[in-house]
C-alpha cells in the first residue's frame, strides 16, 4: 500500500486563510498537491464599540449560541475585553469545530448540535425545543442565515444578534486557477459553504466557467448540491459527511480519479 495515497491529485482548498492549515498540511502528508485559493476573507467587525456595549449585556441571556469558529475566535475576544463569562448564560455551539474553537478560548459548551454542524441539528435538540421565554444571543458574522432566529421566535424566545465579524469575497488573481485548468491537473475543489460556493463561480474568469462546472467539487450539504446546479454545474457534487478534516480527507481519498492506485 502507498505511504502517498494522494499523489498525483492537485486538490484546491478554498477555506480562509487562518482555517486553511491544518487541512493543506493533512492533505499534503497524504501526497496531494494543494493550492490555496480563498473564497472568503473573515474579518473583526469595524463597529467594535457598539459591539463591546453588546457583549457587557451577556448577563441578561438565557442562552449564547456560536454559529461556527470564526463566531468562536471574534466573539471571546469581545467578551475577554468585558470581563468574566457570566456564570447563567449557557453556551451552545453548531457543530464540533466550534466546540473546539471554544474550548481553546477558555469556554466550555452546555449545548451542541449532534451530526452535521448546521442550524437544523442545534434546533432539534431538547434545549433549543424549551426556549419559550427566554433570552438568546446569536454570536455570527455579517449578514447570516436566518433559519436559526427564526425557528427560535416561533417557538417564544427573544432572540439578538451579535455580529461579531465580516465575511468578504478576497480580491485575489483568479490565474491561479486557470494555470491549474491549463495544465489539466486540477482534480478537485473543496467548499464548505454557499457563500463560498457563490463567491467561487464570481471569482473565476468568466472563460473558465465551462472548465468550473466540469471540475469535481465537494461540498458539505444538500442545500450546497441543489445550489451548485443552479449555478451551472455540469457534474453530480461530492457532498461529504461534513467540513471536519477527517471527514474532507475521507471524501477526496474515495474520489480523486488520480490518486494512485
Amino acid at each position: 500500500m502507498t505511504t502517498a495515497p494522494l499523489r498525483n491529485c492537485t486538490i484546491v482548498v478554498t477555506r480562509p486563510l487562518a482555517q486553511a492549515g491544518g487541512l493543506i498540511e493533512k492533505l499534503e502528508i497524504l501526497g496531494a498537491n494543494v493550492t490555496h485559493f480563498p473564497v472568503i476573507a473573515i474579518s473583526a467587525a469595524e463597529n467594535q464599540q457598539q459591539l463591546l456595549n453588546q457583549a457587557k449585556t451577556l448577563c441578561s441571556y438565557d442562552i449564547a449560541i456560536f454559529i461556527s469558529r470564526n463566531a468562536a475566535i471574534y466573539g471571546s475576544e469581545l467578551i475577554k475585553q468585558t470581563g468574566d463569562w457570566p456564570p447563567n448564560t449557557q453556551i451552545a455551539a453548531i457543530g464540533e469545530g466550534t466546540v473546539q474553537q471554544l474550548q481553546a478560548q477558555g469556554l466550555s459548551t452546555d449545548i451542541v448540535a449532534s451530526g452535521v454542524a448546521n442550524s437544523e441539528n442545534l434546533l432539534s435538540t431538547q434545549a433549543m425545543n424549551s426556549v419559550h421565554g427566554k433570552r438568546i444571543v446569536i454570536f455570527r458574522g455579517n449578514g447570516g442565515r436566518e433559519k436559526l432566529a427564526d425557528s427560535l421566535l416561533k417557538r417564544g424566545a427573544v432572540v439578538d444578534y451579535i455580529e461579531c465579524y465580516e465575511r468578504k469575497r478576497p480580491n485575489i488573481s483568479n490565474n491561479t486557477l486557470t494555470r491549474l485548468w491549463d495544465k489539466n491537473t486540477l482534480h478537485g475543489i473543496i467548499l464548505t459553504s454557499a457563500e463560498g460556493l457563490k463567491n467561487l463561480y464570481k471569482m473565476v474568469k468568466k472563460d473558465d466557467l465551462v472548465r468550473l462546472n466540469t471540475t469535481p467539487i465537494y461540498v458539505i450539504s444538500s442545500t450546497m448540491v441543489e445550489l451548485c446546479g443552479n449555478l451551472g454545474y455540469k457534474l453530480v457534487p461530492i457532498q461529504m459527511a461534513s467540513a471536519r478534516d477527517d471527514d474532507v480527507i475521507e471524501a477526496v481519498l474515495a474520489n480523486c480519479t488520480a490518486k494512485t492506485q
